[in-house]
This record gives structure tokens, C-alpha cells and sequence, in this order.
């Protein structure tokens, strides 16, 4: 009798596991792991150590980032192999709550926590970059206080542009840009098109976009650009200037290569604000006499706040920000196709995203 419930019991539970009704804890997970340059693989790493005042993060998606390029082509010197690369995420928590995670953690103690400026912190971590591991995995582990839980009307594939959209919020609230301002982006990749939505709503009346990819130009013009200008060219620098006229109020280099940088100064007004986002490149020259001549106002412009990264999310909750059309989904297990394609072919595709765990 005794062998024939436990048999009985073992066939329940065999079921209720099929059924995907309980999970079973494994100390192992899937990972996305950078190896070399240009280089990464799918391998078994231990599961996170959670410890005190942490939550364990089922990721679901993870957003391919500009910084996780620079990392897997082997240009960032902080991202070195081996390591899971990733930063932007959604997924879940151990209770089954769906969740965003701001990934920048502060110390929360010293003289810029203090004052309201955690991006600016003097230990400052990041998924994806050192020693801490990213969200190119199943499990990810952080502070409580970083996660923030999303309605189920917020698609994932939304959601997870929360973090690089605070990047936006956090620039036009430092810049302050004046009313009915014109506004010019260096650059129509990711950051460059949620500049062009966010200036929009931060009440720019025309926004020209500068870039040498003709399908992201494309991209841009869908997504409300005044103008879109392939500066690729000689003609095409000569056409943005004569756009720029007198020069526009507020000008970002959403790049960071050095043309990219000169060129930002190039189309700004005398007097205007030049935000420098984009770190394409270390190191760069300018013409800094005909700028100071000008009397530029440079504006350099640094991941964000908490402050930001709630903003970023309620906008995306009240459907003011999409750039879902210009997105595309591989698995994880695609990685090494997802990261080639970003670094070397973009074409129109906005961001990659990853899926990690199936939705629930």
C-alpha cells in the first residue's frame, strides 16, 4: 500500500512539473557569456548568490545596449572576458510579480547619493560591467529598492526600454531647454530616436536628425523627424547646415564618435547648449576656439537618477514612448547572431532584444 501512494504521489507531482505549474530550483542557469572580442557562448554558470536586502530576477528579456556593443567588439576597457554582458531587463520575481529593474545600484551614502545625483556615485555599480554579472542570463540578483513592478498592460518588450529611455528624461532635465526650442541629434541609433521622441515631448517645434545609415534615417522620419540627414557625404554636411541656419537651440551628440562631436558643435547656435550622451570614442578633438567664440554651453550627460528611471517608466506606461515597430527578438541562445548584426548591420532595427526565460 505504503509503495503504491508513493508512486501515486511521485506521478502527481511529475504532472504539476509538466504542467509548469512549479518550478524546480537549480543552483545552475543558461548564460550569455563574452569570451573574447567579437566573441561569446552559451555556458552553465552558478545561479546568483542573493544576499541581504536583494531579490532574485527571473529574466524574461534583455535589451541589447550600445555599451554592450562597445563590450563585445572589445573596445570598453571596463568589460573585459570572461563576463555576461547585459544591463536592460524584465522578468520576475520569486512571488510572480513582473518587474523592471534599474540596473546603475549607488551606494546611497556618499556626497552625490546624498544630494540627489546616485548616477554621479563614487561606487557606482552596473550589471553587465566589472565584476557584476548581467542580464544576458536567467537570473540576475540586485537590490530590493531597484526593481519596480509594471502592469500587465505594459508589454515586455516596452518595458524593458525603461532604463535606456532615463537616459533621455535625465539629459532634458539637465539641459532645461527653453519653450518651442529647435532641436538637432548626432546619430539615429537607439539613443538618438528616444532623444527625437523625448525632445518631442519636452516641447521641441522641429528636430533634425543627422546620420550616415540611410535605413535608421528612414526609421527617424517614421518616428516624427522634421528632417533626416545623411552628413555620410560632403553634400550631406552641407545640407544639415543649411537646415541649421543661425544654428539650432539645443544640439545632442547621441553618438560619441569624434566627427559625431564636431559636428554637434558645428550645428549649434551662439549661446545654444551642446549635450554631449554618446561614448563611442575615448578621446576626441574639437575646435574649441570657434565654440568659445560661439559661447557654447557644453552639457555632458551621465546614465540617470532613480527620479529618471521612475519618469522613464510611467512614460512608457502611459504609452507615450514606442519604438516597438523598429524592434526585433532572437533568443538567447542567438546571441552571437543578435551581437553581430548590432555591431556591424543594424539596418533599421532600432534594438535587439533577447528572450531569456518564456513568458509566463
Amino acid at each position: 500500500m505504503f509503495i503504491r501512494r508513493r508512486k501515486l504521489t511521485e506521478k502527481i507531482i511529475y504532472s504539476i512539473i509538466q504542467a509548469g505549474w512549479l518550478q524546480v530550483y537549480s543552483d545552475a542557469m543558461r548564460a550569455l557569456v563574452y569570451t573574447a572580442p567579437e566573441k561569446v557562448e552559451m555556458q552553465d554558470q552558478p545561479r546568483p548568490q542573493v544576499l541581504s536586502g536583494e531579490v532574485e530576477v527571473a529574466v524574461q528579456m534583455a535589451g541589447v545596449c550600445g555599451s554592450d556593443i562597445s563590450g563585445f567588439l572589445g573596445h570598453s576597457a571596463l568589460r573585459k572576458p570572461p563576463l555576461v554582458l547585459g544591463h536592460e531587463l524584465v522578468g520576475w520575481l520569486p512571488d510572480g510579480r513582473r518587474v523592471v529593474a534599474n540596473p546603475l545600484i549607488s551606494c546611497g551614502v556618499c556626497d552625490p547619493c546624498l544630494s540627489g545625483t546616485q548616477n554621479l556615485c563614487v561606487s557606482w555599480k552596473l550589471l553587465g560591467l566589472g565584476q557584476t554579472q548581467g542580464s544576458f542570463a536567467e537570473f540576475v540578483a540586485l537590490p530590493a529598492s531597484q526593481v519596480h513592478e509594471i502592469p500587465e498592460t505594459l508589454a515586455s518588450s516596452q518595458a524593458v526600454m525603461a532604463e535606456p529611455l532615463a537616459n533621455l528624461v535625465h539629459l532634458f532635465r539637465i539641459v532645461g531647454p527653453p519653450t518651442m526650442f529647435r532641436l538637432a541629434i548626432v546619430g539615429a541609433g537607439t539613443m538618438g530616436a528616444l532623444a527625437l521622441l523625448v525632445g518631442r515631448l519636452s516641447g521641441a517645434r522641429d528636430v533634425l536628425v543627422a546620420d550616415v545609415n540611410d535605413e535608421r534615417l528612414a526609421t527617424v522620419r517614421n518616428l516624427g523627424a522634421t528632417a533626416a540627414v545623411n552628413t555620410g557625404t560632403p553634400d550631406g554636411v552641407v545640407e544639415a547646415q543649411r537646415l541649421a541656419g543661425r544654428g539650432f537651440d539645443v544640439v545632442i551628440d547621441a553618438s560619441g564618435s569624434a566627427p559625431a562631436r564636431q559636428m554637434a558643435l558645428d550645428l549649434c547656435r551662439p549661446g545654444g547648449v551642446v549635450a554631449l550622451l554618446g561614448m563611442g570614442t575615448q578621446k576626441s578633438e574639437v575646435n574649441f576656439v570657434a565654440s568659445i567664440r560661439k559661447e557654447h554651453r557644453v552639457v555632458m550627460s551621465f546614465a540617470y537618477t532613480p527620479v529618471d528611471f521612475r519618469r522613464a517608466l510611467d512614460l512608457l506606461i502611459a504609452g507615450q514612448i514606442d519604438i516597438s515597430n523598429w524592434t526585433q527578438k532572437l533568443s538567447l541562445e542567438q546571441g552571437q547572431d543578435a551581437l553581430e548584426r548590432m555591431s556591424h548591420r543594424p539596418g533599421s532595427v532600432l534594438k535587439m532584444l533577447l528572450e531569456v526565460g518564456s513568458a509566463r
